[in-house]
């Protein structure tokens, strides 16, 4: 940012009018060489990096200000996954009951050869993270080094009379509920805090 300018004020001295005396460089042969000033190029170059600090600092803060959450995106309706995982009959297919205030935001059904099949339903929850529901009877190994990054579980918890297998996600960033079964792996994993996981996991029916 340029600096302010000053009014320029006169000041009266009665003292001796001082005698003025040139300042520079002293070259080689001992001449004296004024120094350089700063030329209109340097000018206008520093003017350009000002006025782009100037426009380019705003738009950093529009971008990470407006950055679209998982909240923002546009509810959809999932029965028609549950739906066509249920006509499989190949596993009981788990539905969150009693979670209105939580917005379904995608809903995939996958299948693969051999009659296996993969769902993926993600839920906005209130404060602002997300949790996903993952139903599948692929090989459970396959699936859950897809979602955990092959780390270790941190422990285990006996949730509604079943035992889910704790485990850090996504280079650590969210938390994962595992719970393997002869016929299906079901995977609740997001960045919603713990709690709000295992009332996911409660609400399963």
């Amino acid at each position: 940012m340029a600096s302010e300018e000053r009014p320029i004020v006169d000041i009266v001295d009665t003292a001796p009018e001082p005698t003025h005396v040139t300042v520079g460089m002293s070259t080689d042969a001992g001449t004296s060489v004024p120094p350089s000033k700063p030329t209109r190029a340097d000018a206008t170059v520093r003017n350009l990096a000002i006025a782009l600090g100037v426009l380019v600092i705003p738009l950093v803060a529009i971008v990470v200000l407006f950055q679209p959450k998982e909240s923002d995106a546009p509810a959809v309706d999932p029965a028609r996954v549950y739906d066509t995982a249920r006509a499989e009959k190949a596993f009981r297919v788990r539905e969150p009951q009693g979670i209105a205030d939580w917005k379904p935001t995608a809903a995939v059904y996958s299948p693969s050869a051999g009659g296996r099949f993969t769902i993926r339903v993600s839920y906005s929850v209130p404060d602002d993270g997300y949790v996903q529901l993952v139903q599948s009877n692929a090989a459970a190994d396959s699936l859950i080094s897809g979602i955990i990054d092959r780390s270790a579980p941190v422990g285990s918890e006996q949730i509604e009379g079943e035992t889910w297998t704790r485990y850090t996600a996504r280079e650590g960033r969210e938390n994962a509920f595992v719970l393997i079964e002869p016929d299906v792996t079901v995977v609740v994993v997001g960045d919603a805090s713990v709690d709000t996981a295992r009332t996911m996991i409660k609400s399963l029916q």
